[in-house]
């Protein structure tokens, strides 16, 4: 029951009013009547006002909701008069009734009205299809530019054309944008503006909801799912709002508060993810409510369509970073040596601007916790180019930067700095002493960015702040570069090792050399090899040089390669007194240094090279041109190892020629012992001439001995006397056949001499000139020892089968006892019955003791050597209890004892006496050859020796047994 209605006042401008309502038709009997004439399709209708009925009519037309009518004055009563056509009516209020007349015309004119009310139709209708045609073509537009996107940025251009069509669809606003809700209560706010390529970017600027009511009533009706929302900005809200935004840090447009309007309408228009708005001065029109309700509904696709590309864009961003982390990971698998991290690094740098970020500076920092140092590569670009390179080390102290980086680097936490003015040029200040970086003090402003790994991290610093995916990226880079530098600490390590088997290889053919020295003379060839093996490790010098120090005056001796540090030259002669270089050289040594750096230019270079040239004509081959040279020196005990060159030496080389020195310092030692060898070998010549001489002596000696011994025993008249002379000759006889044995040795011993000099074994040769030394001693003394080494050799010489057999041991020891004793008795020439002799002066005497183990069975021995050795003991045994008797003890009564046991596997064989025991410092000595403490002709030393070696011929022991003034026992262990 709705209403348009257009009429016609009577008023003097005869304006016409349309107006549209809502009326009860039953409210009234005229409505109620004019309506059910309409639907009943009555051609007239007519209707008197008047009075009560009248006054209630016109308070329901000045009260209907949408119709517009002027002041209704107080009105007379009325004749209503209607004239239906298909659509409405034309009606008129008049004083008086019509005539037929009138009637007839105004039906005429309704038939008329009839015909333009369809064409006002039909023209409403083709508006509305164009209006509708126009929309829709608006719409079509931003949609086409939606499924135009290629990437996400296009999104601007899309909110670009979607504004410009509410200009195009006479829309007219404030400004307007979109708004995109999450659920962390802060929206983003999109608007567009050209650029320069004549395309709309796209601006994101962020709002916290809760800084003003409008925000989070918005945020309230989206979550609540509304289509519509509106607010009134007005007076003090209106502007608390803008002061909001303006303070809100991520929001990219600021208002001028001066000139604020008194108020506004904030109109949003939502979709699924967030509301299209608008600012306006009025409130918006229902069409164009309308309309921008259907912009947001298509801005609903384009922003899925965004969210769509932008999802595709990290898929293939994810897909490109992993491509490049790749390369950087290949880059770093593909090292051959440490030397190619610098490469790997700018693989990491191009890989960054493949994804359009460019620091200005960029590389890899190695952190050091023992001495708080840096070690940097990295990528500069400056208005020359770009340039990777390593600057070298620096100490991370000395500015707030480096120390924060050098912690940061500590917890493993980022650190990102911002230098502004006068702060950059304080900051490469600090740093450019200790590496060489470009000046940067002509920017403003300087970002740093530090992310670390284990061992160090990675740094850049730009003129331009990051967003948050270059920082991502950039940890991702960082993760990798730990790997690439694990790989290269690997590289270094066995590069290291590869270097030191290398220089201990060179060492070792030093080494093996010096003791491949045959003589003194060839001291020279092994410096060459010196020379040879450093040149082989990648020494470049103009010339190597050995110097041996001679004396205290100053001298000396230098070998040296020729200028190009190959062939080895002539030795030469120089003394520190010459030439102010030399001497630095020689001063060196004295203060005993490892090594020393003599860095020549200008006149102490020219007065150097006129000395080499002039004085000492050493021949050149260009070095006169060099306006530098450097000499590096190592010393050893008796001079140095050195090196000149063009250029100074790093510590590497310093560190290989002191290890070549100390070497060489072996090679010295070995060269003074071969020229000790050799004059020991002149002397050796000469004691071998002697000794020949004095075998020569005794053969003549013994051959008139011989002849004297041969008259004596033909003389009947002098037989006592012959047998005495044969007796003295026997004695004889055995002496000069030791000095007959040990003149042979010491010739044999002079030729193994001889054979081991020239084979350089100076050690082997030296043990023989002592043996040979000892020989000569005990042929010049032998004299005084004959009857003692009479006795002991014929003791010694006795020979046996050498064949072991079955041998009572208790028969065996028993038998020696009884010759041993009785033998002893015959020989003293004191008679014991002489009864003027003292207790200590009779005759030799002694109880014997036994204590055989009468179980004992047989063993294998040789009876003649095991004999001669009880033989020996118990000689000994009875010696010293006789001097023991001889020494007045009184109530002494000397005892020999000898026992036989078996204890399992061994038996035992004890020769024990009471006599004064042995004292501790000759106990250690009893078992050496010619070792005696008995008198001079009592005695040879060789017994004892000759025991113990017969006993462990049989695979048994001998031991001692003593205690001072109670006696001694020797055990003999043999294998049962």
């Amino acid at each position: 029951q709705t209403m348009e209605v257009w009429s016609v006042t009577n008023t003097d401008d005869g304006k016409i009013v349309k107006g549209a309502g809502t009326f009860d038709m039953n409210a009234h009997p005229l409505w109620q009547l004019f309506y059910n004439g309409w639907k009943q399709k009555d051609e007239f209708l007519y209707y008197y006002l008047a009075d009560d009925d009248k006054k209630a009519y016109y308070n329901i037309i000045a009260n209907a909701p949408g119709y517009a009518v002027q002041a209704i004055p107080e009105q007379p009563n009325q004749s209503f008069q209607c004239y239906y056509f298909g659509e409405g009516s034309i009606w008129t209020f008049s004083l008086h009734p019509y005539s037929e007349a009138e009637n007839l015309v105004l039906k005429k004119f309704t038939a008329v009205f009839s015909l333009t009310f369809r064409r006002y139709q039909d023209l409403q209708k083709a508006e509305a299809q164009a209006k509708e045609a126009l929309i829709e073509a608006s719409l079509e537009r931003v949609r086409s530019k939606t499924m135009a996107m290629h990437n996400s940025m296009d999104v601007g251009e899309t909110v670009a054309t979607m504004f410009a069509e509410f200009v195009h669809l006479g829309i007219s606003t404030n400004r307007c944008g979109i708004l995109i809700f999450n659920d962390e209560y802060i929206a983003e706010v999109w608007t567009a503006k050209p650029t320069a390529e004549a395309k709309a970017a796209l601006i994101i600027g962020k709002l916290n909801l809760d800084v003003h009511r409008l925000l989070s009533a918005a945020y309230a009706a989206w979550r609540a799912k509304e289509t519509f929302y509106q607010y009134n900005l007005l007076d003090e809200d209106l502007l608390n709002y803008y002061i909001a935004i303006n303070n809100s840090k991520f929001y990219p447009t600021q208002f001028d508060l001066s000139s604020l309007p008194p108020t506004e309408f904030h109109s949003d228009f939502f979709f699924a993810d967030g509301a299209v708005f608008s600012f306006t001065q009025e409130p918006i029109a229902e069409e164009s409510l309308k309309i921008i309700k259907r912009f947001a509904g298509v801005f609903g696709q384009t922003y899925r369509r965004y969210l769509d590309l932008q999802k595709a864009e990290a898929l293939a961003r994810e897909a490109k970073i992993e491509a490049s982390l790749e390369r950087v990971r290949s880059k770093a698998m593909a090292m051959y040596n440490s030397q190619d991290l610098a490469d790997t690094i700018g693989v990491f740098y191009k890989e960054l601007q493949s994804f359009s970020i460019t620091p200005r500076r960029c590389g890899v920092g190695l952190l050091n916790k023992e001495n708080k140092e840096g070690e940097l590569f990295t990528w500069n670009t400056t208005e020359q180019g770009e340039s990777l390179e390593l600057v070298g080390k620096m100490k991370m102290e000395g500015h707030t930067i480096l120390e924060n980086v050098y912690s940061h680097w500590l917890t493993q936490t980022e650190y990102h700095p911002v230098l502004r003015g006068n702060e950059i040029k304080e900051y490469y200040q600090v740093i450019r002493p200790m590496m060489a970086f470009p000046d940067y003090q002509h920017n403003e402003v300087q970002y740093g960015y530090f992310f670390f790994f284990n061992e160090g991290g990675v740094y850049a610093w730009s003129e331009n702040e990051m967003n948050e995916n270059e920082l991502q990226i950039y940890r991702r880079f960082t993760s990798v570069l730990s790997l690439t530098y694990k790989r290269y600490k690997d590289l270094q390590q066995a590069e290291a090792n590869a270097r030191e088997a290398k220089v201990e290889a060179a060492l070792e053919r030093v080494r093996s050399r010096t003791l491949a020295m045959q003589s003194s003379n060839e001291l020279a060839e092994t410096a060459a090899e010196v020379f040879k093996q450093l040149i082989g490790l990648g020494i470049e010098p103009n010339r190597l040089y050995i110097g041996i120090i001679k004396g205290e005056m100053g001298d000396m001796e230098m070998w040296a390669t020729d200028e190009d540090g190959t062939q080895v030259g002539t030795k030469f002669m120089f003394n520190k007194n010459e030439n102010a270089s030399v001497k630095k050289l020689h001063d060196g040594w004295e203060a005993k240094e490892k090594s020393v750096i003599v860095d020549m230019e200008g006149k102490e270079l020219e007065d150097y090279f006129h000395y080499l040239k002039e004085v000492m004509h050493i021949p050149f081959k260009g070095g006169l041109t060099q306006k530098r040279r450097v000499q590096s020196v190592a010393y050893f005990s008796k001079g140095f190892i050195g090196m000149a060159s063009p250029d100074g030496q790093g510590n590497e080389t310093i560190q290989l020629l002191e290890r070549f020195a100390a070497v060489f310092n072996l090679t010295f030692t070995r060269f003074n012992d071969l020229k000790m060898a050799e004059a020991h070998a002149i002397q050796a010549e000469e004691d071998l001439i002697k000794l020949q001489t004095e075998k020569k002596r005794a053969e003549d000696a013994l051959t008139e001995l011989k002849s004297t011994q041969t008259q004596l025993v033909q003389s009947e008249k002098m037989a006592s006397l012959g047998e005495l002379t044969a007796g003295i000759a026997h004695e004889i006889q055995n002496p000069l056949n030791f000095v007959n044995n040990f003149s042979e040795v010491s010739k044999e011993l002079l030729d193994e001499m001889r054979e081991a000099i020239e084979k350089g074994n100076t050690e082997d040769a030296k043990e023989i000139m002592n043996d040979v030394i000892q020989n000569l001693e005990k042929i010049n003394h032998h004299g005084k020892r004959a009857d003692g080494i009479v006795k002991g050799m014929l003791q010694h010489s006795r020979s046996s089968s050498g064949v072991k057999e079955p041998t009572d041991i208790n028969a065996l020891c028993d038998e020696y006892l009884r010759l041993t004793y009785h033998g002893l008795r015959a020989k003293d020439s004191r008679n014991p019955a002489d009864k003027s002799l003292s207790a200590g002066q009779a005759g030799f005497n002694a109880t014997m003791k036994t204590d055989f183990d009468a179980s004992l069975e047989k063993i294998n021995i040789i009876p003649q050597d095991v004999g001669r050795v009880i033989l020996n003991l118990l000689t000994n045994a009875f010696y010293v209890v006789d001097e023991k008797k001889k020494s007045g003890v009184s109530n002494y009564e000397p005892t020999v004892s000898v026992s036989t046991k078996k204890i399992g596997d061994k038996v035992l064989i004890s020769v024990k006496d009471n006599g004064n025991g042995i004292p501790q410092k000759v106990l250690n000595k009893i078992f050496q050859p010619f070792f005696t403490t008995k008198p001079t002709g009592q005695g040879t030393g060789l017994g004892l020796s000759l025991s113990y070696d017969i006993v462990r011929a049989h695979g048994g022991e001998i031991k001692v047994e003593t205690k001072i003034d109670q006696g001694t026992t020797f055990i003999i262990q043999l294998p049962a």
